[in-house]
């Protein structure tokens, strides 16, 4: 089931039209009908604002391999500590590192302790961050604004194991500290913010590691 079918199903288990959910949405009706039809990527922050307004979990309309009540009145994303029983080849479980937070701002320590997982359809990661290959994602979180505008603070940043290009955004390790930063590869390494008020990190020299290429992030999911 795409993401569509299941903002239609969440609106007729509602009792609503697609005007009504348009006029409580503040887009068209037409847009609805777009999304609902999946003529038209569902954006993120519509999701959320859905969620909030018809009063249901998140993870409802990117991850449906359970049952989920429609009227539950839950709002967050829920996560389990492992897999379902049933296997879904449709999903993808990404692991949740409550304890690691990247730094975009001064470096911070971290104790990487995988602690829960949460269910992402393909489909949805295809369409909004892109991906073509599912493999090495993580969910980590970003503090400081060192990034800012180009990632907000405190958000969960969605984060693939692959090596960097220039001027892609990454998450680096020096010593006990993880940074996201975009690199700079030539004429030299160095770790660039997007908020220039934040001077350049200098990688020559220093011991370092790589730990993955940032794909995009979710405002605060859990």
């Amino acid at each position: 089931m795409l993401v569509g079918d299941r903002i239609r199903e969440a609106r007729i288990a509602k009792s609503l039209t697609r005007k009504d959910l348009g006029d409580m949405m503040s887009v068209a009706e037409k847009t609805i009908y777009n999304y609902e039809t999946n003529k038209q990527a569902v954006t993120l922050d519509f999701l959320e604002k859905l969620s909030d307004i018809l009063g249901l979990d998140y993870e409802y309309f990117v991850h449906k391999s359970k049952s989920i009540s429609l009227n539950d009145g839950v709002h967050k994303l829920s996560i389990s500590p492992k897999p379902t029983a049933q296997i879904n080849t449709d999903i993808v479980q990404i692991p949740i590192y409550d304890d690691v937070v990247a730094s975009a701002g001064g470096g911070v320590i971290n104790d990487e302790y995988p602690a829960q997982s949460v269910g992402i359809d393909k489909g949805f990661l295809r369409t909004h961050f892109g991906l073509s290959s599912f493999l090495g994602l993580s969910i980590i979180t970003a503090k400081g604004d060192s990034m800012s505008p180009t990632i907000p603070e405190n958000c969960q940043l969605l984060v693939q194991k692959s090596v960097p290009k220039e001027g892609q955004i990454c998450v680096v390790r020096i010593d006990d500290e993880l940074y996201v930063k975009r690199l700079q590869k030539l004429p030299k390494y160095r770790l660039i913010s997007d908020n220039k008020s934040y001077e350049n990190i200098e990688l020559e020299g220093r011991e370092y590691d790589i730990v993955g290429v940032v794909v995009g992030f979710f405002k605060r999911m859990i």
